[in-house]
């Protein structure tokens, strides 16, 4: 699935670089946005209630964008360590990572500063491991809302922070009354980062 969006991309990027000369409804500039996240588990969930988190890394290629409109998609990791092994098991850490596709809009404010509102919809996966051991997964998926506001430190680079709420629905196999404790996960994360663009003539 990861490489099958990855191709769909580098085909698109490919085949209508030249686009953006005949109209300037399309551009095909490639966009890079790399980002540390302090996220906050809550509700009665297992990552909430049975896991502290450390520092979040995250990843967001937008490959298109028609107006004011960006099209991408995105990779998150969360490292979690297990603080309650009477509900989460035989294992010190829980590892997330979450695969998106994403669709934002972005308003300039100024020649300096951005607001971009977005929302994404993909894939989760919950990675269970002790220090020599791995004790499986599970898999479902993930939807997440959320805004950035950005300031331009030139035609390059710019800087970001923002927040999104991150909803997760997981596949679970468990006795009936654990159910709703294990197959979902919210939280609430803020995020700090660099933005890069190019501009392709």
């Amino acid at each position: 699935m990861k490489k099958i969006i990855l191709l769909v991309a580098f085909m698109v990027q490919c085949s209508f670089g030249q686009t953006k000369k005949e109209t300037a409804i399309f551009n095909f500039d490639p966009e890079f946005n790399f980002y540390a996240s302090i996220p906050n588990d809550f509700g009665n969930t297992y990552l909430a209630e049975a896991n502290k988190p450390d520092l979040g890394l995250g990843f967001q290629y937008n490959f298109v964008q028609a107006k004011n409109f960006k099209l991408g998609f995105g990779y998150d990791f969360i490292y979690y360590r297990v603080t309650d092994v009477a509900r989460a098991g035989n294992y010190n850490s829980s590892r997330y990572h979450s695969y998106m596709g994403t669709l934002g809009y972005e308003l300039n404010l100024s020649k300096k500063w951005q607001i971009e509102p977005y929302l994404g919809l993909g894939s989760a996966k919950l990675k269970f491991k002790s220090a020599s051991r791995k004790f499986g997964h599970q898999t479902g998926t993930a939807f997440k809302l959320g805004t950035k506001a950005s300031y331009r430190l030139d035609k390059t680079f710019s800087t970001f922070a923002g927040i999104e709420y991150v909803s997760a629905q997981y596949d679970v196999n468990t006795a009936p009354e654990w159910v709703s404790f294990y197959d979902h996960a919210t939280r609430f994360q803020v995020n700090l980062g660099v933005k890069i663009e190019f501009a392709f003539q």
